[in-house]
């Protein structure tokens, strides 16, 4: 025991440097955006979500409906909803929806750099889509380049105009198009050549020694409709964790929020990949964590060769056990016995019929000791023993004063009652 002691000292000491150094090690972070509710990564939504939560006075909560089952709700309760996708390609069906809930009152924000063409045609405006590197945004970010500008130019009677900076890489998607929503909320400044075909516009960013003139693109607009209002973001990669907790750049967020009015808000991912709405559970928190992953694996091998190496270990002689004896002839014996000795012939009578009286509840759903359904009980018993059912009432009308009247019976009597009761027995 002495040496198997030491062993367990050794293994607890070396997982726990083990996992001092992982703890100590350099966090990797993962830039692919999941907008999930449980992910904690910079491009998720759990810090998001949590200060959103616990920030917006008239309430904000989490669902994973589509907007048709949201417009579905028997609600009079007016409301905002909020969806952010990376690519939002709503159907006719979805689109018709959100139509619905807004002509009713309903205000509804649409964050994604896609939005579908049905959607793009009945709001008659277009979205321009970069692809986001995470690669391109950590080599921007490390070359210490100068961030892209959002102008807030929302109504200036609430909130003031002001400039906001973000890396280019989470800003570079925005609106254009020849009748935009009638209020632009924010917008972003571009240096760039224009050409225009006959159904498309083509944008080509230049460096700063071109003289071309500054053009102000759309980032977030909104527009009436019915009671209500829709509200476009192009940005989705702001409203995360990583938007919310970049210097003063939450106050861009809640500005766009504060679009809603005092309308409670229900966020919404049922426009996301399944994979991104799964809850992490603790192991899957491990095995996604390669650090976490190789300690797991490390504590199961040291629990295995623990295992075999005290499996070895001397233990007592097991002593051998006998298999009980069957005791139960004896004891009938001895109950009989005692009985018969004591002359209760009457008792052992009783005892045996409630026994035969359950025995024909039981196996064939006749009760004797109801006198009412005698006549039926007597002939179903015959049908079902082949005995005679005159014997059969004679026998249980002779029993019964010796069961219910107390009548005194010798041994021989006791005998001959318990062995007809034995006999209808058996018949069954």
């Amino acid at each position: 025991m002495k040496g198997s002691r030491w062993f367990i000292v050794f293994i607890v000491a070396f997982l726990s440097i083990m996992f001092a150094i992982e703890y100590h090690l350099p966090k990797n972070f993962v830039w692919k955006p999941t907008f999930s509710h449980y992910d904690e990564q910079p491009f998720g939504c759990a810090v998001f979500d949590s200060v959103l939560s616990s920030s917006l006075p008239q309430g904000y909560t989490f669902s994973r409906k589509s907007l048709y089952q949201l417009e579905q709700e028997d609600t009079t309760q007016r409301r905002g909803i909020l969806v952010i996708s990376d690519n939002l390609r709503l159907s006719d069906v979805d689109v018709n929806a959100l139509l619905k809930m807004a002509e009713r009152g309903d205000k509804i924000m649409l964050v994604s750099t896609l939005f579908g063409r049905y959607l793009e045609d009945t709001l008659r405006f277009r979205s321009y889509c970069s692809y986001f590197s995470p690669m391109a945004l950590k080599k921007y970010a490390t070359s210490f380049l100068k961030k892209d500008s959002l102008h807030w130019i929302g109504d200036s009677t609430v909130y003031p105009r002001q400039t906001f900076y973000f890396y280019p890489q989470l800003c570079s998607s925005y609106f254009w198009g020849d009748s935009l929503p009638e209020r632009v909320l924010a917008q972003r400044v571009l240096a760039q050549r224009v050409f225009e075909s006959n159904e498309f516009r083509y944008e080509a960013e230049v460096d700063s020694l071109t003289t071309d003139s500054l053009v102000y693109m759309p980032v977030a607009m909104s527009r009436r409709w019915g009671k209500g209002e829709v509200i476009l973001v192009s940005t989705p990669l702001i409203f995360t964790n990583y938007g919310m907790l970049d210097g003063k750049n939450a106050t861009y967020i809640f500005r766009l929020l504060s679009q809603m009015g005092k309308l409670p808000i229900v966020r919404t991912e049922g426009y996301m990949k399944e994979t991104a709405q799964v809850q992490q559970s603790p192991f899957r928190y491990f095995l996604a964590h390669e650090p976490l992953r190789w300690a797991l694996y490390l504590t199961i091998i040291t629990i295995i060769l623990f295992m075999i190496f005290t499996a070895k270990r001397r233990q007592r002689v097991i002593p051998v056990m006998h298999e009980p004896a069957n005791k139960s002839l004896e004891f009938t014996e001895l109950i009989g016995t005692l009985y018969f000795q004591k002359k209760d012939h009457a008792d052992l009578v009783r005892k045996k019929f409630s026994y035969l009286a359950e025995e024909l509840r039981r196996e064939i759903q006749v009760d004797i000791e109801e006198v009412a359904d005698d006549e039926r009980s007597f002939h179903r018993i015959a049908r079902k023993t082949g005995m005679d059912a005159e014997e059969i009432a004679k026998f249980i009308c002779e029993v019964r004063p010796v069961i219910y009247g107390g009548r005194v019976i010798d041994a021989e009597q006791m005998k001959v009652y318990i062995d007809k009761m034995n006999e209808i027995i058996n018949h069954i």
